[in-house]
């Protein structure tokens, strides 16, 4: 027998314990005891060899058979009372004895048979078990298999892929150099006709005068009738050549040249045409005679002529509560009433230039000043706090007309928070404001301008006592030198260190150039408009007596343009008292004269050149200063600024 072995302790303990108790248990007999017992199969011979290890077997051969003894029964003694028990009645109880046995032997049976059933069960359960285990691990040899066989197959295909696209960036590459060298080929030659045209080009210029000698303005020389850089500043503000230079090229797309600066000459010429060469005027009147042939061409510069003329009073805020507030047309500050100046009415086309970019556009509002003396007025702090996004949206802006008539309604559709830049003078607000900061004053040199300031930081509050309200502002005050008083105080709503002090004077400055002298004109005209307000007479095409109806070519509607622009210089852009003279006076004073201009930064500077005991100097140095508030842009992209000596 080998040695037994995979038997847990309490199986081994159960055998032995059970033989010890009933030597006569065989093998087979407690081989059934087990399974029920342990749910497991121990074989006979492990358990024979458990015996003999144990020294628990039974001697080897049959068991000898032991002798029946005989006794002699003594005879019973017959005891009175008590039924004898006779031997009929033992063989029932043997019986039944019997029967006891035959029923606990089947039990028995039953029980060894139950337990080799159940073992057979769970070998044929154990069977299964190995046998799908022997199929798992079968079909995973077989997946892996398949997977080598699918990486293979992978790499394969890869290795061809990669081929492939090696051979298609070699073809490629081949196409993209023979491309190459065919774009080189068309390059090289559109360069040798480049040069080619460059060279018939310069050989007529060399032959034919330029399309304007007379109009640049914004280069370094000195040239007669530059005065007349008045009216194209005029113009700037109207609009019109552009949009007559816009219409020619509709209706003729195929004229050549700059056809703003065509038209700028044409409308010009009458200034300079005497002193200007013949080959140049003929070459004009040359591109006017084509002009002159496209049809309708004089109806629709009749019609732009017209609506640019055409003056808007002020601007309606309409504020989401249904209240109003209102901006004169040249943006110098805000006011309770429609009822502004006629002095502070401009071209639409220049009012709405002013509205996109406060408020379509990221350009700062700027005004000129705050208006009140003793305290700020509730229009101008409900504006400001529409502005900040702190009160009342503006939903609309109303453009109104010089006799208060609804000329457009320009919705607003982005309500968010705008930035504005004011003016506030020493003297304004006293009770009402308190300085939280100022700082130290260091030296500022405006380049455009050539005017040199001293700024100092400061942070404000003005309190508005009507709302019940107060709004801080951060911004700059401004002296000319360091012994003098303040002169202004520029704010913003600007958040603090967002913009440098020097930043807001650039702006303030770029649209409000003159301080305290346009401080005066803007106060002169709101005291001339109390005393003549139902005598004003208003700047448009049909008070000017134009002759628009009556002209029949382009070179008349020209010319009605031109003394146009002519009357809007008087009446806008000199002092009071032009309004009645005649073109005459104003080509003689002003136009004929000469100007230096040079470049400064971002600015064109021009200066005009004034002959000795020239007697107009004063008026001509007012008109510069409302040109400069204008902000005029040159076709070059350069600030226009105007002096005199």
């Amino acid at each position: 027998m080998g040695v037994v072995y995979k038997l847990k302790p309490e199986v081994l303990s159960f055998i032995i314990e059970k033989k010890q108790n009933n030597p006569a248990l065989s093998c087979r007999h407690l081989t059934p005891l087990i399974i029920e017992q342990f749910h497991i199969k121990v074989s006979k011979s492990s358990i024979n060899a458990i015996f003999k290890e144990k020294n628990l077997s039974m001697p080897i051969g049959r068991r000898p058979k032991q002798k029946k003894k005989k006794f002699n029964m003594p005879p019973l003694p017959v005891i009175e009372g008590v039924k004898a028990i006779t031997l009929v009645e033992q063989p029932s109880k043997l019986i039944q004895e019997n029967e006891t046995a035959k029923k606990e032997l089947n039990l028995e049976e039953k029980r060894i048979k139950d337990a080799e059933e159940w073992a057979m069960k769970l070998q044929e359960e154990e069977r299964i078990r190995v046998e799908e285990k022997l199929n798992l691990e079968k079909q995973r040899l077989k997946d892996e298999d398949i997977k080598i066989k699918v990486e293979e197959a992978k790499k394969i295909e890869e290795q061809a892929y990669r081929k492939s696209e090696e051979a298609e960036k070699q073809s490629r590459q081949a196409e993209e150099e023979e491309k190459r060298k065919a774009e080189e080929e068309v390059a090289k030659k559109a360069e040798e006709e480049k040069w080619a045209r460059l060279a018939e080009e310069e050989k007529k210029k060399k032959e034919e005068p330029k399309l304007s000698p007379a109009l640049s303005i914004d280069k370094t020389y000195q040239m007669e009738n530059s005065g007349i850089v008045l009216l194209k500043a005029a113009d700037y503000v109207i609009g019109a050549s552009k949009l007559i230079a816009a219409a020619i090229k509709s209706r003729f797309p195929d004229i050549q040249g700059n056809l703003e600066e065509l038209v700028e000459n044409l409308i010009y010429l009458p200034l300079f045409q005497e002193k200007a060469e013949k080959p140049f005027i003929d070459k004009l009147l040359g591109y006017l005679e084509k002009i002159e042939n496209i049809k309708v061409m004089n109806l629709d510069i009749s019609r732009i002529i017209t609506s640019s003329l055409q003056e808007a009073r002020c601007v309606k805020v309409v504020l989401s509560d249904g209240a109003n507030l209102y901006l004169d047309a040249q943006m110098y500050s805000v006011w309770s009433s429609p009822h502004i100046p006629q002095g502070f009415a401009s071209p639409i086309r220049n009012l709405k230039r002013y509205i996109n970019q406060y408020f379509n556009e990221d350009y700062p509002v700027v005004l000129f000043n705050a208006p009140g003396y003793d305290m700020l007025s509730p229009e101008f702090f409900t504006f400001l706090e529409a502005l900040d996004a702190k009160g009342k949206a503006i939903t609309n802006l109303v453009i109104s007309g010089n006799k208060f008539e609804e000329l457009e309604v320009l919705p607003i559709t982005r309500a968010e928070k705008r930035f504005f830049i004011f003016g506030i003078w020493p003297w304004q607000f006293t009770e009402y404001r308190r300085i939280k900061k100022i700082g130290e004053f260091r030296n500022f040199y405006l380049e455009e301008q050539n005017k040199n300031f001293y700024i100092a930081d400061i942070e404000i509050e003005l309190q508005q006592p009507v709302k019940g309200k107060q709004m801080v502002f951060n911004g700059c005050v401004l002296k000319t030198n360091l012994n003098e008083k303040i002169r202004l105080a520029i704010l913003s709503n600007f958040p603090p260190g967002a913009k440098l002090a020097e930043e807001l004077a650039s702006i303030y400055f770029n649209h409000w150039p003159n301080l305290e002298e346009t401080f005066q004109d803007y106060s002169r005209k709101i005291e001339l408009s109390a005393y003549t307000a139902n005598s004003q007479r208003y700047f448009s095409a049909e008070n000017m007596n134009l002759g628009l109806a009556q002209a029949t070519t382009v070179k008349e509607l020209l010319a009605s343009y031109l003394k146009a622009l002519d009357i809007y210089v008087r009446w806008r852009l000199l002092p009071l008292g032009y309004e009645d003279k005649e073109f005459t006076a104003t080509k003689e004073r002003f136009y004929n004269l000469i100007v230096e201009s040079t470049r400064k930064g971002k600015g064109c500077l021009v200066k005009f050149v004034l002959p000795p005991a020239y007697a107009f100097d004063k008026d001509l140095s007012y008109s510069c200063h409302r040109i400069n508030e204008k902000e005029v842009v040159l076709s070059s992209g350069l600030k226009l600024y105007l002096k005199t000596d």
